[in-house]
């Protein structure tokens, strides 16, 4: 046989061992680092010149950020979109560096074999020292594996993204008015039957927080890696032909999963920093009232000033 199927593991590989136990840099966090690297190395470039005029990495960065910057404002507004725009925007781009890795050559087909798979194979040698077939083709450990393929990952942002959120909504809400989404006390004991029926509500939202953190890490997790497994295992079946179907796909899922992440988590924090009295309550809509009287009344003055 020219190949085998692949050996795919959950778990990433251990490529640097630093610890008796076996344990040391995994291939994963490898691929952070160059991860971190590129987009130091981008942004480096891409602000060092800062023209009235922008051209090159300048302008690409720019645009991006901008746009970036919209869509955050178009969801929150201007005041807390510009809170929320450094964790959505690094959230963003950083996942969408870690999946774009995948598509890259070397990821997950360059590395070694340890020997003890090859004395268990016997006379099975790499064809001119670094080429695999037959027994030893799947027995590669790769020292470059896509990081968000590593759940250890995928979970810590998905903390973070709920802890900050939570963060957020003390700091805009307070204490007392955040903590009464989750332990709404006061409707127990001033709504009768329904005030029972709004405690457990909230209750029940602590669950569905704490399962944010389960769906956004697993959500991110078995895409991309799911993605992985797919190229390899067509690689086998179809080899050359199925990059050149696959690979597109790739990277319109690495795109779309980085979108989802950051978008989620800015939706949650507008959810979080906002009251539940806020819409329909008589000060918001006689607020709301007033702003639209004093917008109509500038309009007038500038007419009136126009015509004079």
């Amino acid at each position: 046989m020219l190949w085998r199927l692949p050996d795919i593991k959950l778990a990433p590989d251990v490529v640097i061992p630093l610890f008796a136990n076996g344990n040391g840099i995994t291939n994963t966090l490898i691929c952070t680092w160059i991860t971190i690297v590129v987009l130091l190395l981008l942004f480096y470039f891409g602000t060092r010149r800062r023209d009235l005029i922008p051209s090159g990495m300048q302008n690409l960065a720019e645009w991006a950020i901008e746009s970036l910057l919209g869509l955050v404002e178009s969801v929150s507004g201007k005041e807390k979109g510009k809170r929320f725009f450094p964790l959505v925007a690094t959230f963003f781009i950083f996942i969408l560096f870690c999946n774009l890795l995948d598509v890259f050559p070397g990821v997950d087909t360059i590395g070694t074999i340890q020997a003890d798979e090859i004395a268990k194979i016997g006379t099975a040698k790499p064809v001119f020292g670094f080429l695999l077939f037959g027994d030893l083709s799947n027995k590669l450990i790769p020292w470059i594996r896509p990081a968000t393929s590593d759940l250890n990952l995928t979970l810590s942002m998905a903390i973070i993204s709920v802890v900050v959120t939570q963060v957020f909504g003390f700091i805009a809400l307070g204490t007392g008015e955040h903590l009464s989404k989750y332990f709404n006390f006061k409707a127990l004991f001033t709504h009768g039957p329904v005030g029972v029926i709004e405690f457990i509500a909230g209750l029940i939202e602590i669950i569905s927080e704490l399962a944010r953190i389960i769906s956004f890490s697993f959500r991110l997790f078995g895409n991309i890696f799911a993605g992985s497994a797919l190229l390899a295992v067509f690689a086998f079946l179809l080899p050359f032909v199925s990059d050149v179907i696959f690979i597109p796909f790739e990277l319109f899922v690495a795109f779309v999963q980085a979108l989802v992440f950051s978008l989620l988590t800015l939706v949650f924090m507008e959810i979080a920093t906002t009251s539940h009295g806020d819409h329909g309550s008589p000060e918001h809509v006689q607020s709301e009232q007033e702003a639209h009287r004093g917008h109509i009344q500038r309009e007038g003055k500038e007419v009136a000033a126009t015509h004079s």
